[in-house]
C-alpha cells in the first residue's frame, strides 16, 4: 500500500465530515465540552514477551463545534506490567474528528450512531519503537442522563512504523501492519 494514497484517503474522509456537517441555529440542550475516562488495556500483536499495558492517564476531552461534529483528544501514558521490564512504555496521543448522526433515531433518543477518523502517534520507550496509526472509529453514543454518556466503538485502521528500527522490530519491510481496537469511555458533558 502506498503511504501517499493512505494520506490522501484520510484527507478525503476528513473533508467529507465537514461537508456533511450542517448548522443548528437554536439547540437548547447542546453542550460544547465533554470530559471522560477511557480505560485502556493494550496487548501488542508484535510483543514477544506477552506483557500487558494499561493507560495510567485515561483521560478524554472533546470540543463539540455543534451537535453533529466534535474534535476529541486522548493522551496515551501506558504502564507495562512484566516481571523483568515493568515501567512507563508507550507515550503519545490520539486525535479524532467525530461525526454524530442524531437524526437517525431523533434528537431526543438515548442512542446516537457516530463515526470518527483518527490519528495516533505513540513512542514505546521500553522497546524504542514509533507507531503512527490512521483509521476510522464507528460506534454508538449512549445517553445516560442530560450530562452523562457512554461511548462504545471499534477501531479498524493501519499502523505505520516510520523508521528502520521500528520496521525491523515488528518484522515489516514496508512498515505497515493492520490495527484493530475496541474503545469505550464514560464521561460528562458541560
Amino acid at each position: 500500500m502506498n503511504w501517499l494514497k493512505l494520506i490522501r484517503g484520510f484527507l478525503i474522509l476528513t473533508i467529507s465530515f465537514f461537508l456533511l456537517n450542517h448548522a443548528y441555529s437554536q439547540e437548547t440542550n447542546y453542550k460544547n465540552n465533554y470530559i471522560g475516562v477511557l480505560p485502556s488495556v493494550l496487548i501488542e500483536p508484535y510483543d514477544s514477551i506477552k506483557a500487558v499495558e494499561i493507560n495510567v492517564f485515561p483521560f478524554v476531552y472533546e470540543y463539540k463545534f455543534n451537535p453533529e461534529l466534535g474534535l476529541q483528544v486522548r493522551p496515551i501514558v501506558n504502564y507495562r506490567f512484566f516481571k523483568n521490564k515493568s515501567g512507563i512504555s508507550q507515550t503519545g496521543g490520539t486525535i479524532l474528528l467525530n461525526r454524530y448522526f442524531h437524526s437517525l433515531f431523533g434528537q431526543d433518543s438515548w442512542l446516537t450512531p457516530q463515526i470518527a477518523v483518527f490519528y495516533t502517534y505513540s513512542y514505546n520507550q521500553l522497546d524504542k519503537i514509533q507507531t503512527m496509526t490512521l483509521g476510522v472509529e464507528p460506534g454508538v453514543l449512549m445517553k445516560i442522563s442530560n450530562s452523562f454518556s457512554l461511548s462504545l466503538n471499534v477501531q479498524p485502521g493501519i499502523n505505520y512504523y516510520p523508521d528502520a528500527y521500528s520496521k525491523a522490530f515488528v518484522n515489516s519491510k514496508n512498515g505497515l501492519k493492520s490495527h484493530f481496537g475496541i474503545i469505550f469511555h464514560f464521561g460528562y458533558s458541560f
